[in-house]
């Protein structure tokens, strides 16, 4: 067997090392479903549903916080060290954040009051409104959107949580150096509709240049074949072609079929892709790939010796 580094063997990628340099909470009124998906075909971020209000600027200092609180029911036998069986009896989700902007969203969330029915005064514009007495759990959906990278090539980091409420307020300190705001926990209920508490997401056009290294699979919709086209003297050596997705993902050339047009200019192993050159003249190299369970996919490259 051949040896191999700690290097080689830990396969540590840059890439994949995500940093959410901006964010922005939304809420909406319970029951507000998430869209069916947050980019387009083209990795583009879309508006969320008109329901959805961002929170705007958050404290940049605390951020915002997600914690999963897990228990667990250990059961112990005799004569093992160890417990012999285990269960999550409880796992609850927590959204911690500090919304900085006064607007009507954060005076109804921080308040835990309903503000529709307030009308500022048409001559002085005060708002006056009472906390209640006996105030309920007011219950919202939530997206979380985070961005790694810039405008032009961003990864979005999403989370939806179909049913929270606030569970713990921090409280106001009115002080000169800081503003006025109150740091909200919120945990995360499991919806009956969609049939979950959290989801989790990530898309744009710079998640969509490294999916290809996350693991994930994806439907293959076209391939690509390198190079695309060759000059040579047929008394040359030999072309390695290489076969690329839609994505940009490497196709073992394996999994492939080769076909050369004029075999007497240039001839192509069907199994490895490789084209060997024999006499001056022009060929046409074609390379299928089928995906799983979808329809054979074509490309070509234009070979011309001399």
């Amino acid at each position: 067997m051949t040896g191999t580094t700690l290097t080689a063997l830990k396969q540590a990628q840059n890439a994949l090392l995500l940093k959410p340099l901006d964010a922005v909470v939304f809420m909406a009124p319970w029951y507000t479903a998430a869209p069916t998906s947050f980019t387009d075909t083209t990795a583009t971020l879309q508006p969320l549903p008109s329901a959805f209000q961002s929170v705007g600027y958050i404290d940049k200092k605390s951020g915002i916080a997600f914690a999963r609180n897990v228990t667990a029911n250990p059961i112990d036998s005799y004569g093992e060290l160890e417990p012999t069986r285990d269960d999550i009896t409880d796992d609850v989700t927590t959204i911690e954040f500090t919304p900085q902007e006064t607007t009507l969203t954060t005076l109804q969330i921080c308040n835990n009051v309903n503000l529709s029915a307030v009308v500022a005064s048409g001559t002085s514009g005060e708002v006056f409104f009472p906390q209640p007495i006996a105030p309920q759990i007011t219950y919202y959906s939530c997206i979380v959107i985070g961005k790694d990278g810039n405008d032009s090539a961003p990864i979005y980091l999403i989370k939806y949580c179909p049913k929270v409420a606030v569970t713990k307020y921090g409280g106001e300190q009115w002080v000169p150096t800081d503003l006025k705001t109150q740091k909200l926990t919120f945990t995360a209920f499991k919806d009956d509709t969609s049939g979950y508490a959290v989801a989790h997401g990530f898309g744009g056009l710079g998640w969509k240049s490294i999916l290809t290294k996350t693991g994930f699979a994806y439907t293959v919709t076209a391939i690509t074949l390198t190079p695309a086209t060759v000059s040579a003297s047929h008394t040359g050596t030999v072309t390695t072609f290489v076969v690329t997705d839609q994505l940009g993902g490497v196709i073992p050339n394996t999994s492939c079929t080769w076909v050369s047009g004029t075999p007497a200019t240039a001839t192509i192993v069907s199994g490895t892709g490789v084209l060997t050159y024999v006499a001056a003249g022009s060929t046409v190299i074609t390379v299928t790939y089928t995906p799983a369970g979808g329809s054979p996919l074509t490309a070509t490259s234009t070979i011309t010796l001399t």
